[in-house]
């Protein structure tokens, strides 16, 4: 199957699976500091900071997969309407978390902006293998 192009869906796949990886990890590192900074009551504020960021990080990579999976798509004009849909998504959805007052909010804020930043590093870094891996087309 040598030469042949990506289906959107394993590129969307890939980034899912990546982004899901990175969120645990974050998770796993964060829960001990934060069950000691917040006298047990912070593990919901992770997860959940954790999870609306990897929820915004699936949105994120639909244009970005779609770009890759089409040869003469551009890839600048995707990575510009992911990081604004990844935005878009996690504002909105740390608002409607935060405004619920379910979970403590400072540990729920330091999280959904630590996962976020991490997620966001890593899709740029396999959007980037990615891109490299890509067959050149020539006009």
């Amino acid at each position: 199957m040598i030469g042949q192009r990506a289906t959107f869906g394993g590129y969307y796949a890939a980034f899912v699976g990546t982004g899901l990886a990175t969120a645990l990890v974050v998770a796993a590192l964060g829960y001990f500091p934060t069950m000691r900074l917040t006298s047990g009551g912070g593990a919901a504020a992770l997860a959940v900071g954790c999870g609306v960021s990897w929820i915004a990080s699936c949105v994120g990579a639909v244009p970005i997969s779609l770009a890759l999976s089409q040869s003469r798509a551009s890839l600048g004009s995707a990575v510009l309407a992911a990081t604004a849909l990844r935005f878009g998504v996690v504002l909105a959805s740390t608002l409607c978390v935060a405004l619920t007052r379910v979970f403590e909010p400072a540990p729920l804020l330091i999280w959904v902006a630590l996962s976020y930043l991490t997620l966001v590093a890593a899709e740029t870094t396999l959007a980037l293998r990615f891109h490299r891996k890509r067959p050149t087309t020539v006009i």
